[in-house]
């Protein structure tokens, strides 16, 4: 199975300027295919995944168009083929 990880360009200094990763695996969740990300680019975890390994609060992730915080967080599951996308929550008035 492969997903693909698309990460918003405040990332890409971590990933060596990729914006768009594909990780091959066997993935039931989100966290399992964002353990593949980390060993494909390590420095991304410190910047989404917070010091107990929960979602950073200034960070969204979206499996297809669901927010995965508003789901079962890094325990969604996910299908085949799913898209990822990593990008910082915009906040302001």
């Amino acid at each position: 199975m492969s997903v693909t990880v698309f990460l918003s360009g405040h990332l890409k200094t971590f990933s060596n300027g990729d914006l768009e990763v594909p990780v091959v695996g066997e993935f039931a969740n989100v966290g399992e295919a964002l353990d593949s990300l980390w060993k494909i680019h390590p420095a991304l975890r410190d910047r989404v995944l917070n010091e107990q390994g929960e979602i950073r609060t200034h960070v969204n992730i979206f499996a297809g168009t669901d927010d995965v915080k508003r789901l079962k967080g890094l325990q969604t599951r996910i299908d085949p083929g799913i898209e990822l996308h990593i990008f910082n929550a915009v906040s302001g008035g």
